[in-house]
């Protein structure tokens, strides 16, 4: 068991719970001197009670409000509205965590997460005393290591394929990375319709490298294994449109079935039979090793401009860092359906969405 340091564990609490909680103990003690002989100790001790608990309920508010805090590396990444930051909070796809931990002159603070369908996000804050300076190359030894309720994801065939990634945030215009702080995103993604509401996220993130995540490539500067545990909130389900209209991927006429969205991500439903016939040219298949290279399913349904009805265009800034999940690819013949699943590069207002435009092929696929 790792030795901890207690003295500093409790919140700290505002100067308005002090200045409260002490107008409240005068206010009880005047009254205690005017009603003395009519209280009895059990009373007495009814009252403070009541008072603590009033005093707290005064500041809940204000110690909420500060508790969750969009950090700026979340903001670049999803450039949400003042009224998506609100919405995006209250209906549980973003959290602040708070969780902070120091081991050997490092402290890593997990600071927000994110929860979707089929994808988790987390983002960690490592502060370094005077004796450790940071570069572009810290990482973590061993990679990742996440438990879901104890198992780890590896061992979780229930969640299909999955993939995780991991590495230091570099958005643009965020101004206070310096060589004692960075920030450090964590993604995890999965391909079943596995529902991860109310389980329990652990991630581990052991000794931190320079130069490399492991040993024979990178220098170990702290040792230590730095633990972190949520609880996900019911995660929602995204909203389906039936779509039912044939598009130009490129010289494919391929028909979308449906379209799901969530305010972060999204999943086009093709129709089996047409998409495949993009492979049907050697160009476009994964293996290919020839220069003349064409472009997979995934890259002709990459959304780089959105439309909402009453025609604003919303372009994706993928560039400068907007978006956290990454895009995934599925065939199922039997259902004759071809998944392509991404996510946008900053959120969206889900219920005024009309219709996406896929870049790569310049092309525009009306959903609603």
């Amino acid at each position: 068991m790792s030795d901890h340091n207690w003295k500093n564990a409790a919140p700290e609490v505002p100067e308005e719970f002090h200045m409260k909680f002490e107008e409240t103990l005068k206010q009880i003690e005047r009254q205690k001197i005017i009603h003395h002989k009519k209280k009895s100790p059990k009373m007495m001790i009814r009252i403070l009670i009541a008072a603590a608990i009033l005093c707290s309920l005064a500041v809940t508010t204000i110690v909420a409000g500060e508790l969750f805090q969009w950090n700026d590396v979340l903001k670049k990444r999803l450039n949400p509205s003042k009224e998506q930051q609100e919405s995006l909070a209250d209906q549980g796809y973003i959290k602040g965590i708070g969780q902070s931990q120091t081991q050997n002159g490092v402290t890593i603070t997990l600071v927000n997460t994110v929860q979707d369908q089929k994808l988790l996000y987390a983002l960690f804050k490592i502060e370094t005393d005077d004796s450790i300076s940071m570069d572009e190359t810290m990482s973590f030894e061993d990679g990742l290591n996440i438990k879901i309720d104890g198992t780890s994801t590896y061992d979780m065939d229930e969640l299909g394929s999955h993939g995780a990634g991991a590495g230091l945030a570099y958005p643009e215009g965020i101004p206070d990375i310096s060589p004692h702080l960075q920030y450090y995103e964590v993604s995890f993604s999965y391909s079943n319709d596995y529902d991860l509401s109310g389980k329990t996220v652990q991630m581990e993130l052991k000794n931190l490298t320079q130069g490399g995540d492991k040993t024979e490539d990178g220098e170990v500067v702290a040792e230590g294994v730095w633990k972190f545990e949520w609880t996900l909130d019911e995660i929602r389900s995204m909203t389906k449109l039936d779509v039912n209209r044939k598009c130009d991927f490129g010289g494919y006429e391929i028909t979308v079935d449906a379209m799901e969205i969530s305010p972060l991500k999204y999943t086009l439903y093709l129709n089996y039979e047409e998409a495949m016939k993009v492979y049907e040219d050697e160009r476009n298949r994964f293996e290919y090793n020839g220069d003349d290279y064409g472009m997979d399913l995934t890259g002709r349904a990459h959304i780089d401009q959105i439309r909402y009805q009453d025609g604003t265009v919303i372009k994706m800034d993928y560039e400068s860092g907007g978006g956290i999940g990454g895009g995934e690819e599925s065939w199922d013949e039997k259902k004759g359906i071809v998944k392509i699943s991404g996510g946008f590069a900053q959120a969206i207002d889900v219920e005024k969405l009309e219709a996406v435009h896929f870049g790569n092929v310049d092309s525009w696929l009306t959903v609603r």
